[in-house]
């Protein structure tokens, strides 16, 4: 029992380190290699990375995060581990508030507006303020997904904790 239990946490915890892992790559590295390019080069790149971000793996973890984190928590609960469940159910929570609507709601607008440009005919002008102003608000905003996808995975962890504290208990086994 205490095995599908395990699993009902662990599962949740990969998942939120993979999203806010790939997330934290982007503001760590990705964005800043791109903003030492020529503001079109940036540009067109971004769009290739936008391009290649849009494929399976990466769909399944950042669409079904939060509606696997959350049917743990229910399973969780139901079977008597409300406290893990409850974890479970904040970082849910937490990710689709904090890093799934953004990403909706700001990250991929601002991104099919950047797609729908043609590179080649912006002068160098029109591409710096065009690469500034999209480079710090899609920063800003994907860090904060990132921030968010990772405290999730800290209440997702926690949750693991607690289920672990509750088994001791249960069995009389020692805790540290």
């Amino acid at each position: 029992m205490f095995r599908l239990n395990y699993i009902l946490c662990l599962t949740p915890i990969i998942l939120f380190g993979t999203i806010g892992g790939f997330f934290y790559a982007y503001s760590v590295s990705v964005m800043q290699g791109l903003n030492t390019l020529p503001e079109v080069d940036a540009i067109h790149a971004m769009q290739k990375l936008n391009q290649g971000t849009r494929n399976g793996v990466f769909l399944f973890t950042f669409l079904f995060t939060p509606i696997i984190a959350l049917s743990c928590a229910a399973l969780l609960y139901v079977k008597g581990k409300q406290a893990a469940g409850l974890f479970l159910l904040a970082a849910a929570g937490v990710y689709f508030g904090g890093s799934f609507l953004p990403t909706v709601n700001i990250n991929v607008p601002m991104n099919h507006a950047l797609e729908a440009l043609d590179p080649a005919s912006l002068s160098i002008g029109e591409a710096g303020p065009i690469w500034s102003a999209y480079s710090a608000d899609w920063f800003f905003w994907n860090t904060m997904r990132a921030v968010m996808a990772l405290i999730a995975l800290g209440l997702a962890a926690t949750a693991m904790h607690v289920l672990q504290r509750e088994t001791d208990d249960v069995t009389g086994a020692q805790t540290a």
